[in-house]
């Protein structure tokens, strides 16, 4: 899916990652009361940050809602 898109999800509520990311990578959300994307990452032990995005993850095609592992 397009970055728009995966936007959309966000304001959703829900999980979104690159298909080109591992499952090391994490995924991104909306943090409750928060205007910055935080991205979670899991493994090797929990941890988020805010996540900057490159021009490239804006015009990606492979945005997808994130599924627990």
């Amino acid at each position: 899916m397009l970055f728009a898109e995966a936007l959309k999800l966000l304001q959703e509520g829900k999980h979104v990652c690159r298909g080109s990311w591992t499952p090391d990578d994490g995924y991104i959300t909306l943090l409750p009361s928060m205007k910055y994307v935080w991205k979670i990452v899991l493994l090797p032990n929990p941890n988020a940050g805010n996540f900057i995005f490159c021009v490239e993850d804006f015009i990606a095609e492979d945005w997808m809602e994130y599924q627990e592992p």
